[in-house]
């Protein structure tokens, strides 16, 4: 740690605020999800280590914003086909190069089948303190149909290592709309889902993309999905479900018990800046939106090389920024802080977009609760119609 930083925890008077935030990219993974099309890669275990010490490079390149992290979040892939030892190595480089807030959330994403143990106990003495399981069903025939490489047994054990661990802030993925799956069985996940009591529950409505295994079926007309009256039952469904459970819904997807809301997802919502590090990252620091190489080969051969990893970078200001700010706003169920968008921008939201919110407050898909914007209940059933015309 350099001895000339200083950690400033007061306001920062700039465009984009204080970056509190870093996301960290782990493009490896065991094998492809049949519906994934992530920046992720089998098979390259022959560059962890190389990929780890770009990672480092990277992190202590990364010019200083004066301010201590509060949220450390490792995605990927899954994160934990690295080693303990490895992933400790990124998170002590964050740690020493930003510093940590003292109730910092680090976050690190793990598949059942990449756990066990005695790996779960390393990683929480490492200091991450918030286990994200990507479970997706509790049903095997189901898990076979999207590629999952583990069963729903392996799963709950997954999560019982967590929190024998000592993980008491975990996270699982479930998703619907998948092929074969029925509003009957999703309920059933769901209620095995609520056995557990995890602190976080994030929804995924299956998106078939091209280029993976499922969109190469869908161009063959061999893959059947629930239709779409299904779709919107299995949503409404767990809606009811969790919230009976004492779940809040955060965000349109995401639902927490009462203080454990993400803070690595509320960041991205709030359009908020952070730092992206890794193959295929993407950071929003200083009114910058920027992307590194995707191939993990380039990347690790830019970074150690002294080069820049950004492959792409874009500026956003006025109308462009605002919408974004508005866009991922309504995702929360608060709604977009207008007294914030207001201070960000200097002129308010309705100033902004007159015609807009005439409209759209007319047909009952948005209004104004006290300084927050947001969607209707009737609202965020089309929220996709709702952004597309603010945007």
């Amino acid at each position: 740690m350099s001895d000339n930083r200083t950690h400033n925890d007061g306001p920062e008077h700039s465009c984009s605020g204080p970056v509190r935030a870093a996301y960290t990219h782990i493009p490896f993974c065991r094998a492809k999800c049949f519906y994934c099309d992530f920046n992720s890669y089998p098979h390259m275990e022959d560059r962890f280590d190389a990929y780890v010490d770009a990672l480092v490079s990277e992190i202590y390149s990364t010019k200083l914003s004066g301010f201590r992290l509060d949220s450390a979040y490792f995605g990927g892939g899954t994160p934990t086909v690295l080693s303990p030892g490895l992933l400790s190595k990124v998170l002590d480089a964050l740690r020493t190069h930003f510093g940590f807030s003292d109730d910092i959330e680090a976050t690190i994403e793990a598949n059942p089948g990449t756990i066990n143990s005695q790996s779960v106990a390393e990683l929480r003495s490492a200091g991450f303190n918030r286990l994200s399981i990507g479970i997706q069903s509790f049903n095997d025939s189901i898990l076979a149909r999207i590629g999952r490489i583990h069963t729903a047994e392996q799963a709950k054990d997954a999560f019982y290592m967590g929190r024998s661990g000592g993980f008491d802030n975990i996270s699982i993925d479930l998703m619907y709309a998948l092929p074969g799956q029925s509003v009957l069985e999703w309920q059933r996940t769901l209620d095995s889902a609520l056995t557990l009591s995890p602190e976080h529950i994030s929804l995924y409505e299956l998106t078939v993309e091209e280029g993976t295994i499922f969109g190469n079926l869908r161009k063959k007309c061999m893959l059947q999905l629930p239709d779409e009256d299904q779709q919107i039952e299995m949503y409404a469904v767990a809606i009811e479900t969790l919230a009976s459970a004492g779940y809040e819904r955060y965000e349109i997807s995401n639902f927490a018990i009462p203080g454990r809301r993400s803070r690595h997802n509320m960041t991205y919502w709030r359009n908020e800046p952070y730092y992206g590090f890794g193959a295929g990252a993407s950071g929003y620091v200083e009114g910058v939106r920027y992307t590194n190489l995707k191939d993990p080969v380039r990347y690790i051969d830019a970074v150690l090389s002294a080069r820049s990893a950004v492959e792409t970078s874009e500026a956003l200001a006025g109308r462009q920024a605002m919408g974004e700010t508005i866009m991922l706003g309504l995702r929360m169920i608060d709604g977009m802080d207008m007294d914030a968008f207001k201070a960000r921008f200097g002129v308010g939201f309705e100033e902004s977009y007159p015609e807009e919110f005439a409209r759209l407050s007319a047909r009952g898909l948005i209004e104004i609760d006290g300084r927050f914007l947001r969607l209707t209940a009737a609202g965020l059933l089309v929220a996709n119609e709702v952004m597309a015309e603010l945007l």
